[in-house]
């Protein structure tokens, strides 16, 4: 048994199963009050050759009933949806500029390179209940296809297949990874957790659809389609030159206390970053986790991000941290060199040291280097 089918077991064993995130919602496609036409609602015949007996393809077939209200008075007037149902009406949420892809004439998700419906849904067996629009909870979500699973594992199926050295920017699993330095907590709880960090989700885990989803909380939920950039449910700025607001970085508010994102960040120019350089929080910190840097740092990861080179003076493009309040930057940012920038017992470290200071990958023993007048190594 997978990892991630024992975890929700056992979860489910201890709790009963008594947890909204892990409802499911009642199935209308089995349900002859709503669906009238029983099975052949969706198939027909023998249909077409090489189907599941569909007489078009998934999305077609799917936005009979859920695409437009049109479309549904249509299924209904041929005798095969009752009146009475409520499908989800998908035609809105599809137009919106930023929108799962949807292979237009795939038949199932059983096909060499498509994503279609049932590649996240399960038209038979129902659905996990869809993600609220309220605050992350810290509740684990069950895969809607398969209840025996967590949600990222149904994200990771199309998303990181790749194994720890694709560098492929669609296969986030590596930077998830709970073996990593650190990590957005989707897999396991973060080993660091931020002080910013809302109380209620200290030491829990989120979910791709806490991040991923619709931004318009009238529309349909889920990762179909948002109004915003990368699917998300919120505002996040990820160029540089915006003026910080709650509004520009909505997204990142919705987890973290933007009083003690400001003022109280154990980086102790972390204000004067966002405030007054205008750097977005996409320039230092890579969303979903980091292989080798603390903080979720970015700096000579698989990602190049604009207006942030390597150091023109090492050479060397990298962050590195002994821990909270201490590190120092290797880089070149807006034709700044920092070769390095560092602060806090880091930057006494590399004046003993040298500019070359540590690799990112190495550790020092405090034992073996001898103190100097204000470090700090604890």
């Amino acid at each position: 048994m997978s990892r991630t089918k024992m975890k929700s077991l056992v979860f489910l064993l201890a709790f009963g199963g008594v947890v909204t995130s892990f409802a499911a919602s009642p199935n209308p496609h089995v349900d002859k009050g709503l669906n009238s036409g029983g099975c052949r609602s969706c198939h027909e015949g023998h249909g077409v050759s090489g189907s599941p007996m569909l007489p078009t393809g998934q999305r077609d077939l799917c936005l009979q009933c859920h695409g437009s209200p049109g479309q549904l008075q249509a299924m209904v007037a041929r005798g095969l949806v009752s009146g009475n149902a409520r499908p989800v009406q998908m035609d809105g949420v599809l137009g919106f500029a930023s929108v799962h892809p949807i292979s237009e004439k795939a038949f199932s998700r059983r096909q060499q390179g498509v994503v279609t419906c049932t590649s996240c849904h399960a038209a038979h067996k129902g659905s996990a209940q869809a993600p609220s629009q309220d605050e992350p909870s810290g509740q684990r979500r069950v895969s809607p296809r398969d209840a025996t699973e967590f949600e990222f594992s149904l994200c990771q199926g199309c998303h990181g297949s790749g194994g720890a050295g694709t560098q492929d920017l669609l296969d986030i699993s590596r930077l998830l990874t709970p073996e990593n330095r650190s990590f957005h907590p989707v897999e396991a709880p973060a080993a660091d957790g931020s002080p910013s960090v809302i109380p209620s989700l200290s030491g829990r885990e989120i979910n791709c659809t806490d991040c991923h989803g619709n931004a318009n909380r009238g529309g349909p939920k889920g990762p179909h389609g948002s109004p915003v950039p990368f699917l998300l449910r919120a505002n996040y700025t990820t160029a540089d030159g915006s003026s910080e607001s709650p509004t520009v970085y909505a997204l990142c508010y919705r987890c973290h206390r933007r009083e003690m994102v400001l003022k109280q960040s154990p980086f102790p120019e972390h204000q004067a970053h966002i405030d007054k350089e205008r750097a977005s929080c996409a320039t230092c910190h890579n969303p979903h986790g980091s292989v080798g840097s603390r903080a979720l740092i970015r700096f000579g990861e698989e990602t190049t991000v604009a207006g942030v080179s390597a150091s023109m003076s090492t050479g060397r493009l990298e962050f590195v941290s002994d821990g909270p309040g201490s590190g120092a930057c290797y880089l070149t940012c807006h034709g700044e060199d920092h070769g390095p920038e560092a602060y806090g017992s880091m930057k006494s470290l590399l004046e003993m040291l040298g500019r070359e200071g540590l690799r990112r990958d190495q550790r020092f023993e405090p034992a073996r280097i001898a103190p100097t007048r204000g470090m700090d190594l604890d």
